[in-house]
């Protein structure tokens, strides 16, 4: 995995939990919640340190850091469409340019549940943000079921970085999420 994804994607983490987070909240993130979020990820030490480490960290509240996820994996899985985009402009296999199709149909089911978490999260419904997140990993597997050819490795790994690094992280979040609401 590329150090530098995953070190900007703490590091914006960090940043707009700075701009977002107000001063006083009742659901503060506990040392509780922030080791029940990191113990799962697959950087878990990683993340862990770098949230601790941060000033605001305390007095962020979990609604925002579900705001932050959610835009996160919006942005990943817009970039991922980018990257699609351009290996089937490169391609002139039609079995390859076939799966560059599906797995963008489900990358705009993706960014439609996204959508759909910041409606639910906006309208306190925080089950259905939950629900949200557990479907854009059915459709980041779906998409990585259908990968299988040689020029799709820059796919498959931008696919299983998003998956590990931000929709994972959406999903950990929006669970924690659940059970203040």
């Amino acid at each position: 995995m590329a150090p530098s994804f995953y070190l900007s994607f703490l590091l914006s983490l960090m940043l707009t939990i700075l701009f977002i987070s107000p001063a006083h909240s009742q659901y503060t993130l506990s040392e509780k919640v922030l080791n029940d979020i990191c113990s799962k990820h697959k950087h878990s030490p990683v993340c862990l340190k770098a949230l601790q480490s941060y000033p605001i960290t305390p007095l962020a509240h979990v609604i925002g850091l579900t705001k932050i996820s959610i835009n996160q994996a919006a942005i990943a899985a817009n970039k991922t469409i980018e990257l699609m985009a351009l290996l089937k402009r490169k391609t002139m296999v039609p079995s390859y340019v076939a799966q560059y199709e599906i797995c963008h149909e489900m990358y705009v089911n993706i960014i439609d549940q996204t959508e759909a978490a910041k409606k639910a999260l906006k309208a306190g419904h925080y089950e259905k943000v939950f629900v949200a997140a557990a479907r854009i990993l059915t459709y980041n597997a779906d998409c990585s079921d259908e990968l299988g050819s040689p020029d799709s490795v820059p796919l498959q790994e931008m696919n299983k970085r998003v998956y590990n690094y931000y929709f994972k992280t959406l999903l950990r979040v929006s669970n924690s999420l659940t059970k203040i609401g």
